[in-house]
């Protein structure tokens, strides 16, 4: 939580290890050099 900065936009967590407010998400996206997108 410290990484993302949660706390300047109002996130937390609680007890139980879950976001607050419960709507949010997280996430910590890598890029890869060899990565390719594409659609299926």
């Amino acid at each position: 939580m410290d990484l993302l900065g949660a706390q300047r936009i109002g996130i937390t967590l609680s007890d139980e290890f879950q976001l607050v407010p419960e709507q949010s998400t997280s996430a910590l996206v890598c890029h890869h050099p060899a990565a390719k997108y594409f659609s299926i």
